[in-house]
């Protein structure tokens, strides 16, 4: 019983710094100030930084909007890809797509085919179908072959959402 009395402890102390920190998160979303300008910063610090923003922004996704550029970063990126795309999915889709569109049509002339792939990753995680419809189409007329296996994989992947998607 003592190991089971010592795990039960350390298990209570886990729940009391969850509750603690979700008390932090939601005086943070109240009161900050400059909460965009602190998150932006945090989205580009220490990992410890990125992974609190990350939680926040799931948790709080009223600032996504404006912290796209920095999320979508962070999305293409293979450490922080499934919690960015978690907290681009929480923001307010007539806000996020807009932005996220203009974004990957400014990337899709520069990207390489590992850049396209994660690009719709996120854009098919977020069930952005007519912006993944861009990606795919550009991807299948590139000169490259791997560019090309990019929008063969995602239309056999996502093929009836791109036709009929919204």
């Amino acid at each position: 019983m003592g190991q089971q009395a010592t795990d039960r402890r350390m298990w209570e102390a886990i729940i009391a710094a969850e509750q603690q920190s979700a008390r932090l998160r939601a005086d943070f979303y109240r009161h900050a100030a400059s909460r965009a300008e602190t998150l932006s910063a945090a989205l580009r610090g220490s990992t410890w930084d990125r992974g609190a923003a990350l939680t926040f922004l799931q948790t709080f996704p009223s600032d996504v909007p404006a912290l796209l550029r920095p999320l979508v970063e962070l999305a293409l990126s293979q450490a922080w890809a499934l919690d960015a795309r978690r907290a681009i999915a929480r923001g307010r889709r007539d806000l996020v797509l807009p932005r996220l569109r203009d974004m990957v049509v400014e990337r899709l002339p520069t990207a390489d085919a590992e850049d396209l792939r994660r690009m719709a990753e996120l854009l098919g995680s977020i069930e952005a179908w007519q912006i993944l419809r861009v990606l795919v189409q550009n991807a299948a007329g590139s000169d490259d072959p791997d560019a090309r296996e990019v929008a063969e994989d995602f239309t056999g992947r996502y093929g009836p959402m791109l036709v009929t998607g919204g």
